[in-house]
């Protein structure tokens, strides 16, 4: 397969790269960073022949246009478009600003909106294609900080779905993997501190976006939420709690 990437250039997508390179497949890797050249992993990346790197932000729509072109022509054609790159700030609402919700809101709602409508045509005249859009679990609860973060993830689930129903008779698949924090290279070195043995390992989201594009079923307007078992219970109860609401408004009648 020939897979586009964003955000490669280091946590997820990074090992996400590396992942598909291993099991021989092509991938184009989009970032605003350069790889650093002394890590194991880019190392690997930069000496593979079936890796292809192109450095710009997925919020400048000139460096999106030519990541795509460029792609198309290293690769020949494109199987699948994995949205990867984030913007992440946890701050309370009165500690938030203005450049805060939309550096937020543009590169992970507004850019991968826009990614997957370049894509979306291409596909179609294609006659196949996957598209996997990672979002998280924030986006399916909320806490204080979480502000833009959960809200514009939210709106990357909401709008992956819908995208689907559009696709689902095109042959083209649209699924969203939500995972939370979870135990990648990077983290791991940048926040030595935390018991990182608690975390969901990136290897167990790797297996779910595998899942994704290569089961032999097709499967489209999906999304995983990958949740600590304690999170889960929490989300479970949540949820209930919003049913218990849906009930009331008969009361109102």
């Amino acid at each position: 397969m020939n897979i586009f990437i964003t955000g490669v250039s280091r946590g997820f997508g990074k090992e996400l790269a590396a992942h598909y390179i291993k099991t021989k497949n092509s991938v184009f890797g989009m970032s605003r960073s350069d790889l650093n050249k002394d890590g194991e992993i880019e190392k690997m990346l930069i000496d593979s022949d079936n890796f292809y790197f192109f450095k710009g932000s997925v919020n400048n729509e000139n460096d999106v246009n030519n990541a795509i072109e460029e792609a198309k022509r290293k690769m020949n054609k494109i199987d699948v478009l994995i949205n990867n790159a984030a913007y992440k700030v946890f701050k309370l609402p009165g500690e938030m600003t203005e450049d805060d919700y939309k550096q937020s809101i543009q590169t992970n709602l507004l850019s991968p909106i826009l990614i997957c409508q370049k894509f979306t045509d291409y596909f179609i005249n294609q006659k196949c294609g996957h598209i996997i859009n990672i979002s998280s679990n924030a986006g399916m609860i909320s806490y204080p900080e979480g502000t833009a973060y959960c809200s514009s993830k939210a709106g990357l689930i909401s709008y992956s779905l819908s995208l689907a129903k559009y696709l689902k008779n095109k042959n083209v698949s649209v699924n969203v993997v939500s995972p939370p924090t979870f135990a990648t290279e990077d983290y791991r070195k940048n926040y030595p501190e935390i018991n990182h043995s608690k975390l969901l390992r990136s290897e167990q989201v790797i297996k779910a976006v595998d899942y994704l594009i290569l089961n032999k079923k097709f499967i489209t307007g999906r999304n995983i939420p990958m949740f600590s078992f304690k999170s889960y219970i929490k989300f479970v109860i949540m949820k209930q709690i919003e049913f218990i609401g849906y009930l009331f408004q008969f009361r109102l009648k």
